[in-house]
């Protein structure tokens, strides 16, 4: 299946899972993965429509974000991260994306917050909720609640962060 059908099939579905839930599809941000796909697929993405597209590590964002962005000449792309990030990686991670889906404790926000506005730059993010409580992924516990609600306002208060939402992993 070629990108474009591929991606044609999740708007679709997209579409039907939205007209079920009351909502506008319109409301809805197809963020397409294109963390281990090559630039070539990136372009391909673009030529279909996709305007936001998810890397997973900051190493290969670094070598494919500049490369598909000197050969679309600034099309109008959102890069996400959605990976796991470190916090010594943070400022490449500023660099880089436009938003970043998994800001997982609040010393990593301090970090984001810092280097934002080194950068004079407000970063969008969302905060990884890890809800199932696994220990083998990243995220803000939803329990107890005082001490997730006090992280979000600390959060919420550091001027280069814009807190968007909640990414939760169960």
């Amino acid at each position: 299946m070629s990108v474009a059908e591929n991606l044609a099939r999740v708007r679709e579905q997209i579409h039907t899972a939205a007209r079920h839930a009351g909502r506008s599809p319109d409301e809805i941000t197809l963020v397409a993965v294109s963390k281990t796909f090559p630039v070539q697929a990136i372009l391909e993405a673009y030529a279909a429509g996709a305007q936001d597209l998810g890397e997973n590590r900051v190493e290969e964002a670094g070598e494919k974000i500049p490369d598909a962005k000197r050969q679309l000449d600034s099309a109008p792309l959102r890069w996400h991260l959605i990976g796991h990030l470190q916090r010594r990686k943070a400022r490449e991670a500023i660099a880089l994306f436009d938003m970043i889906q998994s800001v997982d404790t609040l010393r990593l926000a301090e970090t984001l917050n810092r280097h934002a506005r080194a950068a004079d730059k407000i970063m969008p993010v969302l905060l990884q909720v890890n809800i199932g409580s696994d220990p083998q992924k990243f995220g803000f516990a939803p329990e107890p609640r005082a001490e997730f609600f006090e992280a979000v306002e600390k959060i919420t208060a550091l001027p280069g962060l814009r807190v968007q939402g909640l990414m939760t992993i169960g």
